[in-house]
């Protein structure tokens, strides 16, 4: 079969969200062509959406060496990087990439996320608004403002992103679980599930929409509820303000023992321990019984692929 044909097709599948058939493509191309540098980036950049993160490095550092003048081969190699948290080596490829290609919004677009992930979010905005001067009507660039202005509290304006990109591109997977996310917040639940399920219908292994669903069922839950409404509370205070919260919290459930145990009431200060302690045990349990949902709508989602 014609190589740029299974090239193209692979990125027809990558660009749909089905990385196993891009696999497929790519594995067919490499049977014919070992040192193909493209095939090499984009089968890492596949591996890297299926959390196969050694296998990504291999293949991103063959692309390298077969040609370190690609673009795409120093995108791998910044994606790989930024999910192995090595974050100074992913910097210096996306730096080099806009060298190469300054007007590529999706390298802007990535830059972003690796300022967001180390904590600087006005270079995140910066390397935002620059992708969004690049493509005005690109859902993707739409979408991650919409993550940005959710991340940062600004509700009307993460909502009128993500529906801006939904005008764009109106199945963008990304603008519905972003949109999805904001209306849960809102309390719809009905209309965040149907949200996820939307997303899941174009994909599904779309991790951030089995996170929106998962979302939705510890908002109905009434074991989770609780500490789901905590946590959305707490993040939208931001880390800093979050740690500051908690350290007060128990300042304060120190202060009201010990003034108990001081005024003779030795029996309520042992319930503000007892309350405390359910407390500390209940925000350990819970994002692990979240977590493990998660994992379960994952294997769902394998084994109905399976079979």
């Amino acid at each position: 079969m014609n190589s740029a044909y299974l090239l193209h097709l692979a990125y027809q599948r990558l660009q749909a969200g089905h990385n196993d058939g891009a696999i497929d493509s790519l594995r067919q191309l490499l049977a014919e062509d070992s040192d193909h540098a493209e095939a090499h980036a984009l089968l890492a950049i596949c591996l890297i959406n299926m959390r196969r993160v050694h296998a990504a490095r291999a293949e991103s550092r063959l692309a390298l060496a077969a040609d370190p003048e690609l673009p795409v081969a120093h995108y791998a190699m910044a994606v790989v990087a930024i999910a192995m948290r090595q974050f100074k080596p992913a910097e210096q490829h996306l730096r080099q990439l806009l060298d190469m290609e300054p007007l590529n919004p999706m390298y802007h677009r990535t830059l972003a996320e690796l300022y967001s992930l180390t904590g600087r979010s006005a270079l995140r905005l910066e390397q935002l608004q620059k992708a969004l001067e690049l493509g005005p009507d690109d859902a993707a660039n739409l979408v991650a403002m919409a993550q940005y202005h959710r991340s940062e509290g600004h509700w009307d304006q993460a909502e009128g992103y993500a529906r801006q990109a939904l005008q764009s591109d109106p199945g963008h997977p990304g603008g519905v679980v972003v949109l999805g996310h904001l209306l849960l917040r809102r309390g719809e639940t009905a209309a965040a599930r149907e949200h996820a399920i939307w997303a899941l219908q174009e994909n599904a292994n779309d991790r951030a929409a089995l996170h929106l669903i998962t979302a939705v069922k510890a908002r109905e839950s009434l074991f989770l509820s609780f500490w789901w409404r905590l946590n959305a509370w707490m993040s939208e205070r931001g880390t800093t303000r979050a740690i500051v919260i908690l350290l007060g919290m128990f300042v304060l459930y120190r202060v009201m023992v010990i003034a108990l145990n001081q005024q003779g009431y030795p029996t309520l200060a042992e319930g503000v321990d007892w309350v405390w302690l359910a407390f500390v045990v209940y925000t350990f349990a819970a994002p692990q019984i979240f977590k493990r949902a998660l994992d379960k709508e994952l294997v769902q989602v394998r084994l109905s692929k399976e079979f």
